[in-house]
């Protein structure tokens, strides 16, 4: 079902247009282990090229992980008392703007983090490595990268579910896509099947909720939204879409991960 719902609640990620930095800082201690400071608070980045996942339960933790003989940069959030094998229901949230690592950080500290911990979800957000997005050739990589988020966490139900803002929210219809039978749901805010690639595999989708947030004044985004949308659900698609009036391409009301956690469990 195609759900157009008008609102006045609005979501600022702190990053313009989805692609401010958080002006995190980063050095090196002990043997080699990674650090960042976001906010008041320091964020293990992990040993690097390390198989093993970098997690902190309850908190944010990142690292690096060989994919195809690719290096990926990674955050992590996983809930209290989690221990590797584990079964979770698992977010593969895709950042914003050049979805390098201090954009793909902020997003989780100020979207994702809180709600996950709480609702006892793991999240992984991987940086594109190389600034090469994955909807411009990085999405290949996904595939083995589930690969390796399976040796840590067994997914609910067998799954994982998409998420991404901008061009995180097009990268995660490109990655939906290429593996529709991996997909649970899938969220962005903003996002669509821009390419005609991505757009003919809409018809893989239809047993995949989808759920599409926009802001109002986005126009540019907005019309192709609708449009895929209506598509979608002529195919026969689980899809909504809402819209907030007087929201640009950042969304404000989605800042603090509720809603976005409430339509992910829904999906569950």
């Amino acid at each position: 079902m195609n759900r157009l719902i008008v609102g006045s609640l609005g979501l600022a990620l702190g990053v313009a247009a989805g692609c401010a930095s958080d002006g995190s800082t980063s050095d090196t201690v002990g043997s080699g282990v990674s650090t960042s400071t976001v906010g008041d608070e320091t964020v293990d980045q992990g040993p690097p090229l390390d198989s093993e996942p970098a997690i902190r339960p309850g908190g944010v933790s990142g690292g690096q992980v060989t994919v195809a003989d690719i290096a990926v940069d990674y955050v992590t959030v996983v809930p209290e008392g989690f221990e590797p094998g584990d079964e979770a229901p698992v977010l593969i949230a895709f950042p914003p703007g050049g979805q390098d690592l201090d954009v793909t950080r902020s997003v989780v500290e100020q979207t994702y983090r809180d709600q996950a911990v709480a609702r006892g979800w793991v999240v992984i957000s991987p940086a594109a490595p190389g600034g090469q997005l994955y909807f411009q050739g990085s999405e290949t990589l996904v595939g083995e990268l589930l690969d390796w988020v399976d040796t840590w966490v067994t997914a609910e139900g067998g799954k994982v579910h998409l998420a991404g803002i901008s061009n995180g929210g097009l990268s995660a219809f490109r990655v939906a896509g290429q593996n529709p039978e991996r997909v649970a749901s899938l969220l962005v805010f903003p996002g669509y099947a821009r390419a005609d690639a991505d757009q003919a595999a809409l018809a893989a989708l239809t047993e995949v909720p989808v759920r599409m947030f926009a802001g109002g004044e986005d126009i540019g985004w907005v019309v192709p939204m609708e449009e895929m949308a209506a598509e979608l659900e002529e195919l026969g698609g689980d899809v909504e879409l809402e819209i907030f009036p007087g929201e640009g391409h950042i969304v404000e009301v989605l800042r603090d991960g509720v809603r976005v956690f409430d339509e992910l469990d829904s999906s569950r």
